[in-house]
């Protein structure tokens, strides 16, 4: 059994070059056609009404004895995700491209899938018979824009074998050592993704179809699986009866009826050809199959030792959907859950509260289709109002966060490091903890909550994604844990490491592909500027292909403009990018006026419980009351004094001309200081703890200027009645701590509420003083600076911003605490003052030591007595 996927852009002859295959290898007598609704898989009413594949579908045939599943998948990109599970269930592909127009944007998307999936592909060039077919400007496109490994396999090509030996190493050896290139080192070179086969014909005129039939049956091999029990549910139906039907792909062992599947028994197992099928005893690995019992599983679920795949193609659209007054949404919400289970690549929220139903999905034709099969199925009208993008948030760095949830007779805790993952890798899960730290079944709890919990951000509430979740440290108690103690802590920990984290929102990008004469490029590139627009490229010459991508908020509706001002004749093609960061955060932030601290459902605080009664602990405070210690971040509290922190403030001072080059290379040319400000600075409250200093060959201290004034009882009250008094006076102490200490200091102020603003840097005797540009914040400031120098030297940070403190410990910087800086100060003065003191008594007591005449004579000088001759 090869279980081969035909995948393709909108119109380019997916569907019409499937209906081929089956023909060629006996499967229908005639061939249908799309535009005639006769086609064998396009049997859906409404995919026949709009003349696109909208669900994917499976036909079975044979080459020879060789046993064929088909998989019709969508081509528009309001479907990819359809398509994109689909390929998790492919063992080859057949990636078809229009001969009249070439590689789309979407065919890079499919392409690039494919690749990613490790999945064999052949490119099938259709539509050779267009007037507008060129195959050497076809093949060109194709190696530039896919891959430099396409080959083409048209018995013409008497270059084949060279072409395919210049795709692999060891065949190149071969191939200059005159070895003979064998049909299995073309056939390893095609199933490893070496090389992609290219064919060129025609579905309509039925050219060339042999060809694709001809390479599967000498180049491609049936997969062997191995006996354990294991596959991947793909898709969700139901039948005319109701029956729910999960398609399944089975990767190993074998399913029969009677078997208990997700803790489920199975009732039926079906084998479907098209929209029939027939009920069979058995599914084997390999085969793909309907069964009928299972009322908990959905698509992308998976069983046995297989991965979930990770969804890359997701929803970039949200509206609310509205239906009539009389209409009772309780009513027909379970209604709407059995369509949306059909459709999983449109996902529906309710939100209680609000009783309003919100629906996030790709595009204008997922619109229509929801309004369709709702008043078809359910015979109601509704409508899809209040559009907007889906934004998401994901973090840079990494940060510990800390879950403790014990009300009464209950217990857990868990410490979730959250890190930043690659774009596009959605929630990733990675356990550190052994059995002997959490017992294995609350591990798996942990991972089954993470995998399928939606968790929020905490700059517009967003559904966080791209991050790493790793348990790092559990416990459970051996009476009081309960079942969803977990859940509690989980969501709990999540949120509170989020609260220290440094967030980034992110919005949906779109890739495009835009064909316009040369008369109308610099409109075009104009247009693309305004639109942020990024990576843009163009060639040709009348006719002009220009590519890039941009925020899909911006250009989503350009296609409208764009044949306005072509009079007709441009095109433009999408496909999803991805997620990136967004161009007009701030504003986006500031609109959607979310506060973390009052979201009460993602709570980031944790609940102890102490004699008998439990309490809730802010998120600010949790560090204070957790049970288990952090395990990537070491803690100490502020009352035991790290006399490390003084101690190792002896490397060797750095001149002027590097600590200038320092700043310039991170902030760009600085600008001496001019004039002064008094905007008011508000006061950070102090933490508990501060971070344990490592150990490095030389030492900066960065200091947060108006922390330490606001922290300071003298320095406060002189700042009530002139801050810039007060920011002298803390300098004037800098200097002399200097002095004592000898080694570099940078004293940071903010002038972020200034305009026009630039960096600015003073040296008074030996100490640095920055003044942040507009806009920069002095913790901004002093995070950079801590990355640009942590490469070389130590640097220690002095300030009590608690959220400062947690970054700046993950960029293995040293903390000290303001209240533990002042302190030393003091002691620094102090030591000071006795050792002049010192001195001075040692010079009076030279002095003292004189006797007689001697000492008489120097106090006489002293004190301007002359002596009478």
């Amino acid at each position: 059994m090869i279980n081969v996927g035909v995948l393709a852009h909108v119109d380019a002859g997916k569907t019409t070059l499937i209906e081929a295959i089956l023909y060629k290898t006996g499967k229908l007598r005639k061939t249908g056609r799309v535009d005639f609704g006769d086609s064998f898989l396009d049997n859906d009413e409404y995919e026949r009404k709009r003349g696109i594949t909208i669900f994917s579908k499976l036909a079975r045939t044979s080459i020879d004895d060789i046993d064929i599943n088909i998989i019709d998948t969508p081509g528009h990109v309001d479907f990819s995700a359809e398509m994109e599970r689909t390929i998790s269930i492919l063992d080859m592909a057949i990636l078809v491209i229009s001969g009249s127009e070439g590689v789309q944007s979407h065919s890079h998307t499919l392409f690039r899938l494919l690749r990613e999936a490790n999945i064999p592909t052949v490119i099938f060039v259709n539509k050779i018979d267009s007037d507008k077919f060129d195959k050497d400007k076809i093949l060109e496109g194709l190696k530039k824009s896919l891959s430099k490994n396409i080959v083409d396999f048209s018995k013409e090509n008497k270059m084949l074998l060279e072409e395919v030996a210049a795709c692999d190493e060891n065949l190149i050896e071969k191939f200059i050592e005159g070895e003979e290139i064998t049909k299995s080192d073309i056939s390893f070179c095609i199933e490893n993704s070496k090389v992609f086969p290219t064919i060129f014909g025609s579905g309509l005129k039925l050219i060339n179809i042999e060809g694709i039939l001809e390479l599967i049956k000498e180049y491609v091999h049936e997969k062997t699986y191995s006996d354990e029990i294991s596959g991947i549910i793909y898709k969700i139906k139901y039948d005319e009866n109701g029956n729910r039907l999960s398609f399944i792909k089975l990767l190993g062992g074998s399913l029969q009826v009677k078997d208990t599947l997700f803790d489920e028994k199975i009732n039926q197992i079906r084998a479907y050809d098209g929209e029939k099928y027939i009920a069979i005893d058995k599914g084997i690995a390999g085969d793909i199959i309907a069964v009928t019992g299972l009322s908990k599983v959905h698509a992308g679920d998976t069983f046995g030792d297989i991965k979930r795949p990770v969804q890359k193609l997701l929803p970039v659209l949200s509206y609310n959907m509205v239906f009539p007054d009389d209409i009772s949404i309780n009513q027909i919400y379970p209604k709407l859950l059995q369509i949306f289970d059909e459709i999983p690549e449109i996902k529906m929220e309710y939100d209680e509260e609000l009783a309003k139903i919100k629906v996030n999905l790709m595009g204008e034709v997922q619109i229509d289709l929801i309004k369709n099969i709702i008043g078809e199925r359910l015979g109601l009208n509704c409508d899809l109002i209040d559009g907007g993008i889906i934004y998401k948030e994901t973090i840079t760095g990494y940060i510990e966060g800390v879950g403790h949830f014990e009300p009464l007779r209950h217990y857990a805790e868990v410490h979730i490091l959250i890190s930043e993952g690659e774009r596009g890798s959605g929630i990733v899960f990675v356990n550190e903890v052994s059995d002997d730290e959490l017992p294995k079944n609350y591990q798996s709890q942990v991972r089954n909550i993470v995998e399928t919990s939606k968790f929020r951000g905490v700059l517009t509430g967003s559904e966080l994604t791209d991050v790493v979740l790793t348990l790092v440290a559990g416990r459970a108690h051996e009476k009081h844990t309960e079942g969803g103690d977990f859940l509690e802590a989980v969501n709990r920990a999540v949120r509170h490491g989020l609260m220290y984290a440094k967030s980034i929102l992110l919005e949906p990008y779109y890739d495009f592909e835009i064909n316009i004469p040369m008369t109308s490029l610099g409109r075009l590139l104009n247009d693309l500027n305004n639109m942020n627009a990024e990576d843009i490229s163009y060639e040709g010459g009348e006719t002009l292909r220009v590519t890039g991508y941009a925020p899909t908020v911006n250009i989503q509706n350009y296609g409208s403009t764009l044949l306005s001002y072509t009079k007709g004749l441009g095109q433009i093609g999408f496909g999803l990018r991805g997620f990136l960061p967004c161009h007009n955060a701030d504003k986006i932030i500031e609109s959607s006026s979310y506060i973390a601290e009052f979201d009460t459902k993602n709570t980031p605080d944790s609940v102890f419980c102490s004699h008998g009664e439990s309490f809730i602990v802010p998120w600010s405070e949790v560090f204070n009351y957790m049970h288990l210690p952090l395990k990537k971040f070491e803690l100490v509290k502020e009352e035991e004094k790290i006399e490390t922190v003084r101690s190792t403030y002896d490397a060797t001072k750095a001149d002027s001309e590097e600590l200038m080059a320092i700043f310039e290379r991170t902030y760009g040319k600085v600008t001496p200081r001019i004039g002064d400000w008094d905007a008011p600075v508000k006061r950070a409250p102090e933490r508990e703890y501060v971070y344990k200093e490592r150990a490095k060959k030389k030492h900066y201290l960065l200091v947060d200027g108006y922390n330490i004034i606001f922290a300071s009882k003298s320095l406060n009250e002189l700042a009530q009645i002139n801050i810039d008094a007060a920011r002298d006076r803390l300098i004037e102490l800098l200097i002399d701590y200097k002095a004592y200490k000898d080694y570099e200091i940078i004293a940071v102020f903010d002038a972020y509420r200034l305009v026009n603003h630039p960096t600015e840097v003073q040296n008074f005797s030996g100490v640095y003083v920055v003044y942040t540009k507009t806009a920069e914040t002095a913790d901004q400031y002093i995070e950079k600076t801590t990355h640009e120098m942590i490469k070389r030297y130590d640097v220690t940070v002095a300030t009590s911003d608690g959220i400062e403190q947690i970054i700046i410990r993950g960029k293995g910087a040293i903390l000290i605490s303001a209240r533990e800086f002042l302190k030393d100060l003091e002691d620094t003065k102090e030591a000071f003052r006795k050792e002049h003191i010192e001195k001075a008594s040692i010079t009076n007591r030279l002095f003292d030591s004189l006797e007689g005449e001697l000492k008489e004579k120097i106090e006489n000088i002293r004190l301007g007595i002359k002596e009478e001759p």
